[in-house]
């Protein structure tokens, strides 16, 4: 990961800048650290002290992806998150990526694999080991519709937003496994 900002230093600075609540990320690392630490490396589940666990906020991840037709050759991604912050004075980017959500028997086609907004990159420094650092993203998850099928209209699997109260949820930067390019359906009220 790369691009630290200075203007981040704990999950509440983090909150007052994405704009996602205090409740959703305290919730979010609550089950993060259930689900993917070990009991003695997890993180305290006290707001008080998730409010103000210490985290470092970067805009740049590298994703090395295999190249296409290649066993060994690697090509790097850059996926970014800028959150609100422009970028090369342009708007904001949060890059889409896809995330290994599940197993390969999982979402049909996308074998395990879903879209996702990169929304935020950030290290979560451990209070109890000042040596373990977590890497982790901030992200919503887009889920498949037409029971996950291709279309036989156009040969796509169709994906939304989720519509369940996870629409931010965090992540291992390791489950990020590329880039995602979708193509966005414009209809008659604007999307």
């Amino acid at each position: 990961m790369k691009g630290r900002r200075g203007d981040v230093s704990n999950i509440l600075d983090f909150s007052r800048l994405s704009a996602v609540s205090l409740k959703i990320i305290y919730r979010e690392l609550v089950r993060y650290s259930r689900h993917n630490l070990p009991i003695d490396h997890s993180l305290p589940e006290a707001h008080a002290t998730l409010r103000s666990l210490p985290i470092e906020l970067l805009t740049q991840l590298e994703v090395p992806v295999l190249a296409f037709q290649e066993a060994d050759i690697y090509e790097i991604h850059h996926a970014r998150s800028t959150g609100t912050l422009h970028f090369r004075n342009q708007g904001s980017r949060n890059d889409l990526v896809w995330v290994q959500a599940g197993t390969e028997e999982m979402y049909g086609v996308l074998r395990g694999r879903l879209p996702a907004k990169l929304v935020a990159l950030f290290k979560i420094l451990d209070p109890g080991s000042k040596d373990t650092v977590r890497q982790v993203a901030g992200i919503p998850l887009l889920t498949p519709v037409n029971s996950r099928r291709r279309s036989d209209l156009h040969g796509l699997v169709t994906v939304q937003m989720r519509e369940d109260t996870r629409g931010f949820t965090i992540v291992d930067i390791g489950t990020i496994l590329s880039l995602a390019q979708l193509i966005q359906r414009i209809t008659g009220d604007g999307l």
